[in-house]
């Protein structure tokens, strides 16, 4: 609870949090390419280090590139790890960007992403779409992945009321207001323990070329 209330007060979300932690359950190694993540993104912090030899990062920030129809610059199956975070909801085109990143992919190399669900719309420049637990599975296998492995991250309906409001109160007063909003969830759940798969912030999703 500490670090969490520590990390709303510097001005993270709670669903970054969520994110951030369960990226810890995972390593990247090899070469990593790090797909719309920009300029040293912190999630990087939290992933296990299994053996990273070198990381690039493609993004609109850094050179110009359209997600949805311009080829990743990469050779085929040079990527150890591919991570693609908080992306996805951003492109219409999803399909495309999927195959962009399993083409790149080594056999037996890893997607690890992440994408939200129970957030407010976020255009970045443009928000179309909340992907579910099943949708994730079919895209990925559609795309010709294997093995795809879905994680929910968050708590239940009262922390995602909380997510949602957080970036609008001022920092000093996010972390005096969470407790209360965690002991609800806390008590909710505890009559509802089933509830939870219900109310999902986001999801981690891995898979394998």
């Amino acid at each position: 609870m500490t670090s969490t209330l520590r990390r709303l007060y510097q001005g993270q979300s709670l669903l970054r949090i969520h994110m951030n932690e369960g990226f810890r359950r995972h390593a990247v190694r090899g070469f990593v390419v790090d797909v719309g993540g920009g300029r040293n993104p912190d999630y990087f912090e939290y992933f296990r280090d299994g053996g990273v030899s070198r990381r690039e990062a493609v993004d609109q920030s850094l050179s110009p590139i359209d997600f949805e129809r311009d080829a990743l610059p990469f050779e085929d199956g040079v990527a150890d790890t591919v991570v693609c975070a908080n992306m996805l909801e951003h492109i219409y085109r999803y399909a495309f960007l999927l195959g962009e990143m399993r083409r790149i992919l080594r056999p037996g190399g890893t997607l690890v992403g992440f994408v939200p669900f129970l957030i407010q719309y976020h255009p970045d420049p443009h928000d179309y779409s909340r992907y579910t637990k099943e949708a994730l599975e079919r895209m990925l296998l559609d795309a010709g992945f294997r093995e795809p492995a879905i994680e929910r991250v968050g708590g239940g309906p009262f922390s995602a009321n909380f997510n949602n409001l957080v970036l609008s109160v001022p920092r000093v007063l996010r972390p005096l207001l969470y407790p209360g909003y965690a002991l609800l969830d806390w008590v909710f759940l505890l009559l509802r323990p089933g509830a939870a798969e219900r109310y999902p912030l986001g999801f981690i999703f891995t898979s394998k070329k």
